[in-house]
């Protein structure tokens, strides 16, 4: 597949659009995808339903543009001095650092690459990555949600290369693959309409979109579980880095730049 924008174009758009836009049933575990002694029941916020979610979502700002978003990132983001050398990808982050809606997503992104197996990203991937974070904190996912739908986006990517993907298509494949991640870690989730509104609109068709969903599916063959070893690392090293961005910047890590 030399492309994932084209996957329509090879047999995957006879899938048409799912109902809801949700992902099918798998024969994976239906619990919730979090490490080992992670305490029981649903992580706080879902009180409401998948409904709460959509909601929120639908009256978040169009991420597609840069706008008046990225002029709030920039009044709020100079009191934050984040040592990019700390940083895997630190380098090639600093030049984005705008369209970071918190500090310590910074820190985040940052590990999501290094457990993904990543050698290099590129700008318009970042981008992307960091405008992906922002809709999920305003969706009202906790920092564990968050950490448990990126480690396992980050295994599903590594299990993923036998894609043969273009320039600038990595970002949207780590996009794609955390919604498969959060539709399997949460019972309730955001349909892909509204994160193909706000985040794949200006790059593809919902039914485009859906189709490389489908195409991410099997290529793990519908099985989303990680094993209890594996997402423990991975989960823990991106609480890890979080836990470093509170160390050097304090409580105001986790605020958000629009505030203020």
């Amino acid at each position: 597949m030399s492309s994932w924008r084209n996957a329509g174009a090879q047999g995957y758009a006879g899938y048409g659009e799912m109902e809801g836009d949700r992902l099918p049933q798998t024969s994976c575990s239906p619990q919730p995808g979090y490490p080992p002694g992670y305490p029981s029941g649903y992580p706080s916020g879902y009180a409401d339903g998948s409904l709460r979610s959509t909601t929120l979502a639908m009256n978040f700002p169009d991420t597609s543009s840069d706008g008046s978003d990225a002029s709030r990132a920039r009044a709020h983001h100079g009191g934050f001095q984040i040592e990019w050398g700390r940083l895997t990808f630190g380098m090639r982050m600093c030049p984005y650092r705008r369209y970071a809606h918190r500090a310590d997503d910074v820190y985040l992104l940052d590990r999501f690459f290094v457990i993904s197996e990543l050698a290099d990203i590129d700008g318009d991937s970042v981008k992307l990555l960091l405008r992906m974070l922002k809709f999920m904190w305003l969706c009202d996912y906790t920092a564990e949600d968050i950490c448990s739908t990126l480690a396992h986006a980050s295994r599903y990517f590594v299990d993923a290369r036998c894609l043969q993907l273009g320039d600038g298509e990595v970002g949207y494949i780590l996009a794609t693959l955390a919604f498969i991640a959060h539709c399997h870690v949460h019972d309730e989730t955001c349909p892909l309409n509204i994160w193909h509104k706000y985040l794949f609109r200006k790059y593809c068709p919902l039914k485009t979109l859906n189709a490389a969903v489908i195409r991410l599916l099997e290529i793990r063959h519908f099985l989303l579980r990680l094993s209890d070893e594996d997402l423990s690392s991975r989960f823990n090293r991106l609480m890890e880095a979080r836990a470093l961005a509170f160390r050097v910047h304090g409580p105001g890590a986790g605020e958000d730049y629009r505030a203020g």
